[in-house]
C-alpha cells in the first residue's frame, strides 16, 4: 500500500506540474509580444519547451541518454553558434541527472560500481587520464585542456550508455537508427552553414555534417538495424536500407562505401559469427546494389560527385587522395619520431605538424588558422600521446573486441554493435576517430550488454542460495 501511495504521489506531482506549466505558458504567451517583438511568442515558446525538456531529463536521466544517441546524426544541425553546442548542453543535463539518481537509487549505484570493475571501462579511464596528464608537456596547453574536457565528456557518454538496462539500450539504438534514416530527407531541408562541404562541393551532410563521418554513421545504423534490431522485422529493415544507403552514397565518401562493402565480409572471417550472419548478407548486398543503381539513374547529380571522387583514386598526385594522405602521414611520422614516448600533447597535432606536412600547411593557409588532421587514428594518437598513449589505446581495442565478440555470438543487438565496431575500425584507417561520439556509444553499449549478462548469471546463483537458506 505504501508503494502504491508513493506512486500515486509521484503521478499527482507530475500531473500538477504539467498543469502549472500549461498555466504559466498560457499567461506568458499573452504578454510575449511586448518583449522581443513579433517573434516574441515563438521565442518564448521555444524557451519554455526547452525548459520543460531540461526538467524532464533532470527527472529521468535515461531520457537524456536516448536523446543523446538519437541526436548524433543531427549533431552539426543543433549547434547554437551564439551559445554553444546543443550536444554539450544535453550531455551536461544527462550527467547531472545521472549523478542525482546515483545518490538516491541503491541498485543503480551498485550497477555503477560493477561498470567500473570491467577492464574496458578501466582502460578508457586510464586513456583519458593520460590525455589529461598531457597538458603538462603540451606546447599549447589551451588546446590540450580543450581536448581533455572533450574526452572527459566522451568518458561520461560511455558511462551513461553503459548504465542503461538492456530494454533501454535497445530503445536507444532504435532511436539512433530511425533518426539516421530521418536525417537523409532532413538534409535537404535543414539550413547549411557557409563553407560546409554540402554548400561548397555538394557532398551530402545534413546541417553541415562532415560527409565522411556522416557516411560511417549511416553504415553503423544500417548494420545495427539489419543484423541487430530488425532481425525479426525484415520488411522494415529492407525499407530502411535504401534510405541509409542513399545517405552513404550521396556523401561521396570513399571510406563510407568501403565500410558498406567490407564490413560484412570481414565479419564472415570472425569465428562463429559468420554462421550467425548466415544468408542474410547476400540480400543486404542485393538491396544496397539496387539502391545505388536507382540513385545513379534517378539522381545523376549525386552520382556525378561520387564517381568524380572515386576516379581521383587513379590520380596519385591528387591532394585529395594519395599525395595528400601521404603528406599528412609523413608529417605525423616525423613528429612521432621526435616525441616518441610522451607525444606533443592532446589537441596539438595540427600545430606540431605544421612544418612537416605540406597538406597541413596548405589547409592552415586556406582557413587562416592552424589546421590539419592525421587521417589515421593510430598516427593521430601516437603523435599527440606518444607510445604510452598508443599502448593504452590498443589496450582499449583489445578489451573492446574481447568483450564484444562473445556477446555478438549470443545476441542480435550484440551482432549489430560488433559490426558497428568493424565500421569504426575501418573509419579509423583514414579518419581520426578516437574522439568520435559514436565510438564511445559503441563502448558503452558493449559494457551495458556485459553487465546484463553478468546480472543474468548472478540471478540463478542468488536464487539457489536463497533456496538453501
Amino acid at each position: 500500500m505504501s508503494a502504491l501511495a508513493g506512486r500515486s504521489g509521484i503521478s499527482l506531482a507530475l500531473y500538477g506540474g504539467a498543469l502549472l506549466l500549461a498555466i504559466v505558458m498560457g499567461a506568458a504567451m499573452a504578454y510575449s509580444e511586448r518583449f522581443p517583438g513579433d517573434n516574441g511568442p515563438y521565442i518564448l515558446l521555444g524557451v519554455l519547451l526547452a525548459t520543460a525538456f531540461a526538467v524532464a531529463i533532470l527527472l529521468q536521466w535515461r531520457l537524456g541518454a536516448l536523446v543523446l544517441v538519437a541526436a548524433l546524426p543531427f549533431e552539426s544541425a543543433i549547434k547554437i553558434q551564439a551559445v554553444g553546442s546543443g550536444m554539450k548542453a544535453l550531455a551536461s543535463l544527462t550527467f547531472v541527472s545521472l549523478a542525482l539518481a546515483l545518490l538516491t537509487d541503491q541498485k543503480l549505484f551498485e550497477r555503477f560500481a560493477r561498470l567500473w570493475q570491467q577492464p574496458l571501462a578501466q582502460a578508457v579511464f586510464a586513456f583519458v587520464l593520460w590525455i589529461s596528464a598531457s597538458i603538462l608537456w603540451a606546447s599549447d596547453q589551451g588546446e590540450a585542456l580543450r581536448a581533455t574536457l572533450s574526452f572527459l565528456g566522451l568518458l561520461g557518454l560511455m558511462v551513461v550508455i553503459g548504465m542503461l538496462e538492456r530494454r533501454y539500450l535497445v530503445l536507444a539504438w532504435a532511436c539512433f537508427v530511425f533518426s539516421a534514416a530521418l536525417s537523409v530527407p532532413a538534409g535537404y531541408i535543414l539550413p547549411l552553414p557557409e563553407g560546409s562541404d554540402m554548400a561548397v562541393s555538394g557532398r551530402f551532410g545534413p546541417g553541415g555534417a562532415g560527409p565522411n563521418t556522416y557516411a560511417c554513421l549511416m553504415a553503423i545504423a544500417l548494420f545495427a538495424a539489419y543484423f541487430g534490431l530488425l532481425r525479426r522485422h525484415r520488411m522494415t529493415a529492407y525499407l530502411l536500407a535504401p534510405v541509409l544507403v542513399y545517405g552513404i552514397f550521396a556523401t561521396a565518401s570513399r571510406t563510407g562505401l568501403i565500410a558498406l562493402v567490407a564490413t560484412p565480409l570481414l565479419a564472415l572471417l570472425v569465428p562463429r559469427l559468420g554462421a550467425r550472419l548466415g544468408w542474410r548478407i547476400l540480400p543486404m548486398y542485393v538491396v544496397a546494389a539496387a539502391a545505388i543503381v536507382v540513385i545513379v539513374l534517378a539522381v545523376p547529380s549525386v552520382a556525378e560527385i561520387a564517381l568524380e571522387r572515386d576516379a581521383a583514386l587513379s590520380q596519385p598526385q591528387s591532394e585529395d587522395t594519395w599525395s595528400g594522405r601521404w603528406s599528412n602521414w609523413q608529417g605525423a611520422l616525423d613528429v612521432t619520431a621526435s616525441h616518441p614516448v610522451l607525444g606533443v600533447g592532446a589537441g596539438n597535432y595540427a600545430e606540431a605538424t605544421l612544418g612537416h606536412s605540406e597538406k597541413g600547411f596548405a589547409q592552415s593557409l586556406k582557413k587562416g588558422e592552424v589546421a590539419g588532421l592525421a587521417h589515421n587514428v593510430v598516427l593521430s594518437v601516437a603523435t599527440q600521446l606518444g607510445l604510452v598513449g598508443l599502448i593504452l589505446f590498443l589496450v582499449i581495442l583489445f578489451f573492446l573486441f574481447k568483450t564484444a565478440l562473445p556477446i555478438a555470438w549470443r545476441s542480435s543487438l550484440g551482432t549489430g554493435i560488433f559490426l558497428g565496431l568493424i565500421v569504426a575500425m575501418l573509419a579509423g584507417m583514414s579518419l581520426t576517430w578516437e574522439s568520435e561520439k559514436i565510438v564511445y556509444v559503441l563502448c558503452g553499449s558493449v559494457l551495458a550488454l556485459q553487465l546484463h549478462i553478468d546480472s543474468a548469471r548472478r540471478a540463478p546463483s542468488v536464487d539457489k542460495h536463497e533456496g538453501h537458506t
